[in-house]
């Protein structure tokens, strides 16, 4: 069975014809479609362990038909391949990007038996998350201008909130956890750079929102698994203490790239996920929080905080 693996490659370039390479073990080629008129690079190979990795169909507890997609580790060295041609055509011949998080995966059986082993031969990756459209309604325009000047120099902090939202829905988890963090930076840095781990002792709204997010945080076991996991391995505790530690050194960490296992490095994205939704989340209290805070009577700002 030969497995091929396409993605959309972009850049200011030009394909000229008969792109083939191959290198042993992996047959290379790109090329323009004519379907859509994109470019896309292809990098195949022969596999003679397979089976495990096909996509299987089965009936679900209704009686359904579903089709079970394999997990997409059993390409990495492809993954990887891409990662590199992508890098170094940026520095060469100017690539933008290859989508190597959402290729189109595709079996091409060599004998005839290996033609009905699996319900499709191919599948396509999504990397973007799905979000219905919200209304934009009339009186949320209305009221949206008649309260800027109450809002004053808000919509700085806030377009790093958009930004962080806009980096993760396309699993820029790295980029949105600094765009999140420059959010909490904005208000709770006390005029120095970054935020010290006792800020949350002196600020009420940094410490009612780290608290919250703590709340909430179990519901989401995925990403609550992954911050008791670091609170330990950290030697600190599930508190509003231990999670402003934990985002300092994220931050810190992502500040710097002289090591890549431990720094800045844009395919290791997934490993962010969890940290850039925690975050994300204190980050949706805070805006609340302080959006609303101009309305509030100053004698109950503290007790609004607080809560």
């Amino acid at each position: 069975m030969i497995l091929e693996i396409q993605a959309e490659i972009t850049g200011n370039i030009i394909i000229p014809p008969n792109m083939e390479v191959k290198i042993n073990p992996y047959k290379l080629n790109i090329f323009q479609s004519n379907q859509d008129n994109k470019f896309y690079i292809s990098v195949s190979k022969r596999m003679l362990e397979f089976k495990d990795y096909l996509p299987t169909q089965r009936k679900n507890d209704q009686g359904q038909l579903e089709i079970k997609f394999p997990p997409n580790d059993f390409y990495s060295d492809i993954t990887r391949l891409l990662q590199h041609i992508e890098s170094f055509g940026a520095l060469d011949v100017g690539i933008s990007k290859i989508y190597w998080e959402e290729p189109t995966v595709i079996w091409i059986p060599e004998k005839e038996s290996e033609h009905l082993l699996s319900p499709v031969s191919n599948y396509k990756g999504k990397s973007k998350y799905e979000n219905p459209p919200i209304t934009i309604s009339r009186d949320w325009l209305r009221d949206t201008v008649l309260h800027e000047k109450q809002m004053k120099d808000l919509y700085i902090p806030f377009s790093f909130y958009r930004e962080g939202v806009n980096n993760y829905q396309e699993k820029r988890y790295q980029s949105a956890f600094i765009f999140f963090y420059m959010l909490l930076e904005y208000f709770f840095c006390n005029g120095q750079w970054g935020i010290k781990n006792y800020e949350y002792k002196r600020d009420t709204c940094l410490r009612s929102c780290l608290r919250k997010s703590l709340e909430i945080l179990p519901a989401y076991k995925n990403h609550y698994s992954f911050l008791t996991t670091e609170l330990e391995n950290r030697h600190k505790e599930y508190d509003v203490e231990g999670l402003l530690f934990v985002l300092n050194r994220f931050r810190d960490e992502l500040s710097h790239a002289n090591r890549g296992d431990k720094n800045r490095n844009v395919f290791n994205e997934t490993e962010y996920n969890s940290i850039a939704f925690i975050i994300m989340g204190v980050c949706l209290n805070v805006s609340i929080k302080k959006r609303l805070l101009p309305f509030v009577h100053e004698s109950e700002k503290e007790n609004f905080l607080n809560r």
